[in-house]
């Protein structure tokens, strides 16, 4: 048996870093070393800060993996050469790509539930230095605020009595935009951003009472590093997927029903205009003094924590659960249950019939809406199998926005493993547990 596990993970630093906890419950499972496939430029400056049993490998040495045998090997990559690498290993298993916070999602397919769920976090650090830290950047522009936005933040942060600073990566995009933002808010020092390697920034957050950023890998590692971190989850992501993992973090995103896409189709973001810096202001002096919240229009506040089977949780902590907790914890678990369901017993059986039944009594009309958009549905499968035929372009668009999560994952799987049997055999399989599911 193979003394090592490999991991495949070729995406961004962030995503690498979210396979942190994957690896550290590898070597408690099994004790084996746990090998890293992944971008050099992005790794190179997590060595002092990864776990330590972590051997990072770049993504060209496939003529030595291939001579190698693991135990497991995980892919987390959607990237097709990742897929390919992923199939000239030698292995005596394998996970993914298997397309819950994707933290989650990276292990409950190769980890007990139960090494989860007595994982010890960090405990976020509490200071009272007045020092916050506003990092700038993110992977796309969609995904963070310009530098106007982080300018009338500061200054309305700065007049509460708070020192602000601004920080970035080490891209030319990122330190124009703190030093715009920085000349704009009239502090001509204020600006770190590209000033810092991954683990002078660590250390440097050490400092803060707060950090607060865009869905960025440096955010991720802050809060697995116990730094307190205030996500702005704005633009094409969603926090139940790409907010901070540790508990007791903290997300503010936009109410709007659109919010928590992954492709924007606005003329406009619609999420965006909500975060006005002033309030966000408000909001970040009440909870550092532990004063009550102020009303938040158009915005949603929720704390990261973990269900009691050590699960990702957001915890709406401002006003009162909405549609789209309800709605998220019903496809949250309708597959989980689907998919893991074997290996947790009752678990997760329980935790779907549990969501199901408070989607439909809070929102009554979404119980008959579904059942008639699962009969189409179903019916259209069967006529492609009966013809053998295809679906078209973005079919799954066609259907109403709640069964998008359903539609879109048969769609991508269909298409993926070109139509075959399996596959067919598959979605059918899916079709009919969401029957029995919305048949209650």
């Amino acid at each position: 048996m193979s003394n090592k596990n490999l991991i495949i993970q070729t995406q961004r630093l962030g995503d690498l870093v979210m396979s942190f906890p994957l690896c550290s419950w590898l070597h408690q499972n099994d004790e084996r070393t746990t090998w890293v496939v992944g971008e050099e430029k992005f790794y190179k400056e997590l060595f002092r800060v990864s776990p330590k049993n972590v051997l990072y490998v770049p993504i060209n040495a496939e003529e030595a993996l291939v001579k190698e045998t693991f135990c497991n090997v995980i892919n987390l990559s959607h990237r097709p050469e990742s897929g390919i690498l992923a199939g000239k290993v030698n292995a005596e298993n394998y996970f993914g790509a298997v397309e819950f916070h994707w933290a989650d999602l990276n292990a409950l397919d190769t980890i007990p539930i139960e090494t989860i769920q007595q994982h010890i976090w960090k405990n976020p650090r509490k200071l009272n230095k007045g020092r916050i830290g506003l990092f700038v950047g993110a992977s796309e522009k969609a995904k963070r605020p310009d530098a106007v936005f982080w300018a009338e933040l500061a200054l309305s942060l700065a007049k509460k009595g708070y020192e602000p600073v601004f920080l970035g990566g080490p891209g030319n995009e990122e330190k124009e935009i703190a030093s715009e933002a920085a000349k704009l808010a009239t502090m001509p020092r204020g600006s770190l951003a590209g000033r810092f390697t991954v683990f002078e920034l660590i250390t440097f957050l050490q400092t803060l009472d707060l950090f607060i950023s865009p869905d960025t890998g440096p955010m991720h590692l802050a809060a697995l590093e116990g730094i307190p971190t205030l996500n702005l989850s704005v633009g094409p992501v969603h926090p139940w997927e790409t907010a901070p993992y540790p508990p007791d973090h903290y997300v503010l995103r936009s109410s709007v029903s659109c919010s928590g896409c992954w492709q924007c189709t606005r003329e406009t973001q619609l999420c965006k205009k909500a975060f006005i810096p002033s309030r966000i202001a408000n909001l970040v002096h009440s909870h550092l003094q532990n004063k009550p919240l102020p009303a938040l229009p158009g915005l949603l506040f929720y704390k990261t924590s973990r269900t009691k089977e050590g699960l990702y949780q957001l915890d709406n902590i401002c006003n009162s659960k909405e549609y789209h907790d309800f709605q998220g914890d019903f496809w949250r678990y309708f597959f989980a249950n689907h998919y893991f369901g074997q290996q947790n017993k009752k678990l997760f059986f329980e935790k779907k019939e549990e969501s199901t039944n408070t989607l439909f009594t809070r929102l009554p009309k979404v119980h008959m809406a579904l059942k008639k958009a699962h009969i189409v549905l179903l019916k259209k499968m069967l006529l492609i199998n009966k013809k053998n035929n295809i679906l078209e372009r973005n079919a799954w668009k066609a259907y109403p926005p709640l069964m998008r999560p359903l539609t879109s994952y048969m769609q991508l799987l269909l298409e993926n493993d070109n139509y075959s049997l399996p596959a067919k055999e598959s979605v059918l399989h899916l079709l009919e547990d969401f029957g029995k599911t919305i048949s209650i």
